[in-house]
């Protein structure tokens, strides 16, 4: 399990480095650049992602229905933290490329503060993580066969990028490129074997199960203004607060997002089971609402959670009978 899960990572992540340094990038890079993307995002969506998704239901359905509601929850905090952190980086490149150092210093400490977010998000998932152990290894035994297929799967996608795109590559971007396959060598060397199987068991618990973003969501050219970037919230998406609140037997609830894309709208109880999938389905830019009956269901606080790209965010209503 451990090579599946860092596998996608390891092209991403090099031929990103420029963009996280924040150099500028001449429009034929960028366009290869999507090209890596969405011949990673392809192999991966149609050869690793459907058996993640097995191991996923496994681990899942190993917990208790308390267990389960505190992993969505931790769930959720990662996933905001990762839309925290590419608005962070990508307000950082925008400091970089303006010379404004005073903003350079404040990004470089928000991104601080936020690996420290991530460490506690891990110490939060430790227990959970040695609670369920036996099912871990029993996952990791299974998938263990497939990390040489994959690896030479993407390795193949990489090479043969590179062999059709090299050309398009500016000069300064294949410097980066192989300052960041170098970075990522060293990282490995540093960890440990222990150490990156310990983080390839934590991504894939946090992993909320869904397929990948498109390309176009995956790198991403919209820089965030500066002075909301720590606001985890893209912009041009809302969730709104249901209404009425408390409600009995039905309440509405509303919600906009600024493009095309597939949302999901789930309903769970406070232990995170989940009691209504209200939307799952492609739906145009927009605001858009729906109505959540609770007539079959007990008084008391229940959540209700939208995932729209990286747009996660989650609200709470009461029913009263």
């Amino acid at each position: 399990m451990k090579k599946s899960l860092l596998l996608i990572a390891l092209v991403v992540f090099a031929g990103s480095t420029a963009f996280s340094q924040g150099r500028v990038i001449d429009q034929k890079t960028k366009d290869a650049l999507k090209e890596l993307y969405k011949g990673v995002r392809d192999y991966a969506q149609g050869n690793i992602i459907p058996k993640m998704k097995g191991w996923k239901g496994t681990l899942d359905h190993s917990m208790t229905a308390d267990d389960l509601g505190a992993m969505n929850l931790l769930r959720d905090r990662a996933a905001q933290l990762k839309v925290k952190g590419k608005r962070l980086t990508l307000a950082l490149r925008n400091a970089v490329q303006n010379n404004n150092p005073g903003d350079i210093r404040k990004y470089r400490q928000m991104i601080t503060a936020l690996a420290a977010d991530r460490q506690a998000l891990l110490k939060d998932l430790k227990p959970l993580g040695a609670k369920y152990r036996a099912t871990l290894v029993s996952i990791g035994t299974e998938a263990k066969p497939y990390g040489t297929e994959w690896k030479d799967g993407i390795k193949k996608v990489g090479l043969a990028w590179y062999a059709t795109h090299k050309d398009d590559l500016s000069i300064g971007f294949k410097a980066a490129l192989v300052k960041g396959i170098e970075r990522l060598k060293a990282l490995g060397a540093l960890l440990g074997e222990d150490m990156k199987g310990k983080l390839a068991v934590a991504k894939f618990m946090l992993w909320d199960g869904q397929d990948l973003p498109e390309t176009s969501q995956m790198l991403s050219d919209d820089t965030p203004n500066s002075g909301s970037s720590d606001n985890v919230t893209p912009e041009g998406y809302a969730l709104e607060t249901n209404y009425p609140n408390p409600f009995n037997p039905s309440t509405k609830i509303s919600f906009t997002i600024p493009k095309a894309d597939h949302v999901y709208l789930v309903v769970y109880d406070m232990l995170g089971k989940e009691v209504s999938t209200l939307v799952d389905s492609d739906l145009g830019a927009g605001t858009h609402s729906i109505t959540f009956e609770g007539k079959n269901l007990a008084s008391g606080t229940y959540i209700y959670r939208i995932r729209s790209g990286e747009f996660v965010q989650e609200k709470t209503m009461q029913l009263i009978k």
